[in-house]
């Protein structure tokens, strides 16, 4: 509506938890600090509370942008679940399975068995876990305390799994029950975030309006900003709605400036009253000690690398991971990803093998990955083996990276070097294809 006639090039109050949206003031920035810190000094449950709107999604969500290609990470949004669709819901994000309708009938100490040995298989190439908990309020008591006894899964040195609980601040006063005294006692960070102040509402305002334009051109008179600030009472969300309406009712009369009268519109539009004055919290969560500076670099593991490299630090660890999930889930489906063309050749089956008689040459697809930096990772790790490997992103595709080893004149050669892979890496998806037979274009 409004965005093409305010030279806008994408909505600047979309209420979407956009990262890239994240306006840093300073309880955001230092409650995202704090975060970062916990999971990289691996202290096992962390606390993030907040009214509603005041950021805690957008922020969890620019936490997981932040962290190391070595961190996976789990996100349980449905807080209503019971105690084994908790764990079942963490082994499917995490990769372990690919659905976790194949563990429906497993107990939950099998559950959290192989959950222990995924994560020390983690652990052991110096890789972590992190689980979020959204609406962390709504918990039951139960699903609560098995949060608790998954913080005990440690080894000498440090926690295996890292724990953040997100939710409104009622999920505090939960907390401080003499029931959930054992949880509240392992938080180790607690952050709480506030509305912002009235300066800091004409910063994000303007930082919203720069990042969908290109430019921090101002378009919301003084008096405008301080009518937004009085109806949204600091609250990110509506300060996002009471902006977006106001640009409607901007545009619809052709103003190039959202002055007083418009925002009364929104806000009247909106069922909005003007809120009173918010204090200035201070900028410090509940922890000890100064913040490092944030890196801004996303670093965001894909489902498709979890699962290739669940099973690759599993075997790395000499835990077997791969085949503790093949004897828990008997039977795993690939997706069409994972089937991608390329002709698979059962290692016992002489009627497929046939079928590559006149192909002069063999190759393994060791990995498929979403992200070229784990691809990379693969390779590098399989030239110690000695054979020839690559990595190349089939024609036509976009995001998508195959780790090849070959090319090999026979196909007894290229069973060998497959079944080496297996036995030293344990990836139980690798496979050997024709050259000339939907090999999806390696590597010369």
């Amino acid at each position: 509506m409004y965005e093409d006639y305010y030279r806008f090039r994408r909505q600047p109050f979309s209420p979407t938890p956009d990262p890239e949206f994240l306006y840093k003031s300073a309880i955001h920035q230092k409650a995202l600090e704090e975060l970062l810190r916990g999971v990289r000094r691996r202290e096992g449950m962390l606390l993030l509370t907040g009214d509603v709107g005041t950021g805690k999604t957008t922020t969890t969500r620019a936490l997981l942008g932040l962290l190391d290609r070595d961190v996976f990470t789990a996100l349980v949004i449905d807080p209503f679940v019971t105690a084994d669709e908790l764990l079942r819901m963490l082994l499917q994000d995490f990769g372990v399975v690919s659905d976790s309708r194949l563990i429906q009938d497993i107990d939950r100490q099998t559950l959290v068995d192989t959950l222990n040995r995924f994560l020390l298989s983690l652990s052991s190439v110096g890789a972590s876990a992190l689980a979020v908990v959204d609406e962390a309020q709504n918990l039951k008591p139960a699903v609560l305390e098995q949060l608790r006894v998954l913080t005990t899964l440690e080894t000498d040195q440090q926690k295996l799994l890292q724990i953040l609980l997100v939710g409104q601040p009622e999920l505090r006063t939960m907390l401080e029950t003499p029931e959930m005294r054992p949880l509240n006692q392992r938080i180790a960070r607690r952050c709480a975030l506030s509305p912002l102040n009235r300066d800091e509402v004409e910063s994000y305002v303007a930082f919203r309006i720069g990042i969908a334009r290109g430019d921090r051109e101002m378009m919301f008179s003084a008096g405008a900003l301080e009518l937004v600030y009085k109806f949204s009472g600091g609250v990110p969300r509506q300060i996002n709605k009471i902006c977006d309406r106001s640009l409607e009712a901007g545009f619809a009369v052709q103003s190039p400036t959202v002055e007083e009268a418009l925002v009364v519109e929104a806000a009247e539009a909106l069922e909005l009253t003007q809120q009173p004055a918010v204090p200035i919290s201070p900028a410090v969560p509940s922890s000890v000690g100064a913040s490092p500076a944030v890196e801004d670099e996303p670093r965001r593991v894909s489902s498709r690398t979890k699962r290739w490299l669940a099973t690759a630090v599993g075997v790395a660890a000499g835990v077997g991971l791969g085949w503790w999930v093949t004897m828990v889930v008997p039977t795993e489906s690939r997706t069409p990803n994972e089937a991608s063309g390329a002709a698979s050749i059962a290692a016992a089956d002489p009627a497929v093998e046939s079928g590559f008689i006149d192909d002069p040459a063999y190759r393994v697809i060791a990995g498929e990955f979403d992200t070229l930096a784990p691809a990379q990772a693969l390779a590098e790790r399989l030239r110690r083996l000695g054979g020839a490997v690559s990595v190349s992103a089939p024609a036509g595709t976009v995001g998508h990276y195959l780790v090849w080893v070959g090319p090999y004149a026979t196909l007894t050669e290229a069973r060998s070097m497959d079944i080496e892979i297996k036995g030293s890496f344990g990836l139980g998806g690798t496979r050997v294809v024709g050259g000339g037979l939907g090999a999806n274009n390696p590597p010369q």
